[in-house]
């Protein structure tokens, strides 16, 4: 019986692969066609509508201009769904698209009109960006680009600037009869005249988010308020009688209109009043609204966001620079048009790879941990994604999101408003969005477990690979992140070459990550994430890695960390044989008076607690450490450090209280970082004193770093395995029983140089 069984399962499985279908993608196919090799559909959507559980779509040598918006993914990892470009051939998916009709203006300025329906629902040159931690400085900062072979001409603020002589980099400038996009407003309270004032945080919105907005740290208006935003505001005191309610909004966009009704969006209109550009989203004004009539007492009132009416038959104009006598007509110029390259309407999009593709030019706005984080390419919240071998461009703020599960109450440490609203498509019901939002929890088996490895991601105005809980269970392995948040003319916390809040069990591998903002930034509750085996140099003004607000058990080994600020740690980590170059500092979190970190069981996504981030509980072993990269710069840590061997050398020191550091003060390793066509080469001198010939270094094992202190967890592997760490850099074995300090297990002494990239 049981051979029968095991018979009938086998053949259930041949049919399945059996029955897969590839369907073929080619710019010389037509959608009528059935998606045969020899009868190919002509766009990615139309196979994308066919394709069903363990189909591949092959999509052949071309351009193609859309958004790829998959309907359905896969079952299980076995039986998926894959795009693909085919073998040896160049397939580009672009959100842009190639535009003529420039006329000369003046210099080497030109000027294009295009009527408002080229751009479909949203127009990147009308909209801009906007979101929580976002901060513009004012600036009408739009999604929409303008490319030159390839290449983003920056864009700039004034029709003056523009149509002056090109300085050191070519601009772009446009103007657009719309609302400034679909975000209208951020609102902060309400207040009778003659009665008592009510703020957001006391309110309910549907449509809406509550918004943090730096410059009024310790309260948080409505945000992300668009047309049919409704905010609840009840029992609100009209005193003896008024008939004039004055409230407080901020917007860089054209504006909007608030009206005012009684009890519920259907109940009386008593007025309305117009919303005008106040300077900035975080920029406030006094508006007042006239009533029809005297109201007093305690009412329920309803606020009703609408957009201002549109222009007829609206235009776009842009102006951009083109240097050097250059023809746009006869030249390479493309727009971005698309906010996305490869991105679901929906979530729960399982089981999908897509490898092999250029993807790029995207028109994405701001992707905050507390709102939709859209991406390039992204699951949105979804499972089991396979991102590989991709080149991902040009993305306006974020190159790859791997996703949020909410859309609603901005952050985890606020309280919640008198009522949660969720968000139409959000995905979630009413009480997931308030597990989420209270306990920082969610379903283990809704999203994380993507793997997005070896990608060349560069030229993205936020941030390479973002993901808040969507980053969960993940492997980043071998990319390539350049080029982030570069020459920007805007500012926020959310930007770096990868930026994830809540990672668990994420494992971020092998990537080299250079000319970032800041390399890598784990936000709140990174517990169980390795951080192995990675190159990072010449990041900006920040840090190579930045761990806030998290407890561990984090552990950081094996990486090349050369810019002038590697490390900034909160608490819970485990530094372990790392070559560092650059400064490093840690402490006390003193963010709004300290924040609190939620931890889970081993493995685990509900969490159990949450502990204050005194800093400190930190374990540093057999790393070198050059240059700038003293130990004891901390803030007040609360918590121990522990600090086993390390070696120092040129200029580097120990804490005062380090009793087992090896001070090499003669010796200069003189390290330096080549790129060559090739790839990177790393060189240093190594003293022959540096082998423990005198002194014996120690293996690091689950056993030697011990429990991270607020989740009362070791450090262990993802899947629940002890650590002994016996492999360096490369992947190379180490000594069994005195392995070599820093990153590379080093063989002779004398100058040294290695291949660090590609490894």
């Amino acid at each position: 019986m049981k051979k029968w069984l095991c018979t009938i399962s086998f053949l259930c499985l041949s049919l399945s692969v059996v029955w897969a279908e590839e369907y073929h993608v080619s710019p010389t196919g037509n959608d009528t066609n059935d998606g045969s090799a020899s009868s190919p559909f002509k766009t990615i959507n139309r196979a994308a509508q066919q394709a069903q559980p363990g189909d591949v779509i092959t999509v052949h040598e071309g351009i193609y201009r859309e958004k790829v918006v998959p309907p359905r993914g896969g079952t299980s990892d076995r039986m998926r769904i894959t795009y693909q470009a085919a073998p040896g051939e160049r397939v580009v998916i672009t959100g842009s698209e190639p535009v003529k009709g420039w006329v000369r203006v003046q210099n080497d300025t030109w000027k294009l009109v295009l009527p408002n329906t080229f751009f479909g629902e949203t127009n990147p040159y009308d909209e801009q960006i906007y979101g929580s931690w976002y901060r513009g400085k004012g600036k009408p900062n739009h999604t929409g680009s303008v490319y030159l072979n390839g290449k983003r001409i920056r864009e700039t603020f004034s029709l003056h600037e523009v149509l002056q002589p090109v300085g050191g980099q070519p601009y772009w400038y446009a103007e657009a009869d719309g609302n400034g996009g679909p975000v209208l407003m951020n609102l902060e309270w309400i207040h009778p005249c003659g009665g008592k004032r009510k703020n957001s945080m006391q309110a309910s919105v549907e449509g809406g988010d509550q918004a943090v907005c730096i410059a009024i740290v310790d309260r948080w208006p409505f945000g992300y308020l668009k047309d049919g935003s409704v905010l609840h505001f009840d029992e609100v005191d009209f005193g003896n009688g008024t008939d004039t309610l004055l409230f407080q909004a901020a917007t860089l966009a054209k504006g909007g209109i608030v009206e005012m009704h009684l009890d519920s969006p259907q109940g009386e209109l008593l007025g309305m009043s117009m919303v005008t550009n106040t300077g900035d989203w975080e920029q406030f004004a006094v508006f007042p609204l006239v009533l029809s009539r005297k109201l007093s007492g305690m009412q329920n009132v309803c606020l009703v966001i609408r957009t201002p009416a549109l222009k007829k038959n609206g235009k776009t104009t842009i102006w951009a620079q083109f240097p050097g006598g250059i023809d746009p007509n006869e030249s390479s110029v493309e727009i971005a048009v698309r906010p996305q390259v490869f991105y679901p309407d929906e979530t729960g999009i399982d089981y999908l790879t897509v490898r092999g593709f250029i993807l790029e030019n995207a028109a994405t706005n701001w992707a905050p941990p507390s709102a939709e984080q859209p991406g390039l390419i992204g699951p949105r919240w979804a499972k089991g994604w396979i991102i590989e071998n991709n080149v991902i461009r040009n993305s306006r703020c974020s190159g790859i999101s791997l996703g949020r599960p909410t859309f609603g109450h901005a952050h985890h440490y606020q309280g919640l408003p008198p009522e949660v609203y969720p968000e139409t498509r959000g995905g979630q019901t009413r009480e997931q969005l308030m597990d989420y939002f209270e306990h920082a929890s969610w379903d283990k088996e809704e999203a994380g477990f993507h793997i997005v490895r070896n990608n060349h991601i560069y030229e993205c105005g936020q941030a390479g690979i973002v993901g808040c809980s969507g980053g969960a269970f993940c492997l980043i392995q071998g990319n390539e992140i350049h080029d982030i948040c570069i020459g920007e003319t805007f500012e926020g916390d959310e930007m770096a070459g990868i930026k994830l809040h809540f990672s668990v069990d994420a494992v971020l591998k092998d990537n080299h990550i250079y000319r970032t903002i800041r390399g890598l930034w784990l936000d709140w509750g990174a517990q169980g994430v390795q951080v192995v085996g990675n190159l990072f140099h010449d990041n900006g003004v920040l840090e190579d890695i930045f761990i806030e607000v998290c407890h561990g058990p984090t552990l950081v080994a094996n990486n090349i960390l050369l810019s002038e600020h590697s490390n900034n740690y909160s608490q819970g980590i485990a530094s372990v044989h790392n070559l560092v170059a650059g400064d490093i500092v840690g402490g006390v979190d003193r963010c709004a008076g300290g924040r609190l970190s939620f931890y889970y069981p081993p493995h685990e996504t509900v969490s159990t607690g949450k502990a204050p981030n005194p800093g400190g509980d930190q374990r540093w072993y057999n790393n070198l450490l050059v240059n700038r990269a003293s130990l004891g710069k901390w803030d007040e840590p609360g918590l121990p450090i522990v600090y086993g061997k390390n070696l120092f050398a040129a200029g580097a020191h120990p804490a005062s209280d380090d009793a087992c550091a090896l001070v090499d003060t003669v010796f200069d390793p003189d390290v330096q970082l080549e790129q060559r066509d090739d790839g990177w080469y790393l060189s240093m001198n190594i003293s022959p004193d540096w082998g423990g010939k005198k002194e014996k270094w120690e293996v690091v094992t689950t056993d030697l770093l011990g429990k991270a202190v607020a989740p009362d967890l070791p450090f262990v592997h993802p899947d629940g395995s002890r650590l002994k760490l016996l492999t360096d850099y490369f992947g190379n074995k180490r000594r069994a029983s005195n392995p070599y300090p820093g990153p590379i297990e080093v063989k002779k002494a004398g100058r040294q140089q290695w291949k660090v990239w590609p490894k």
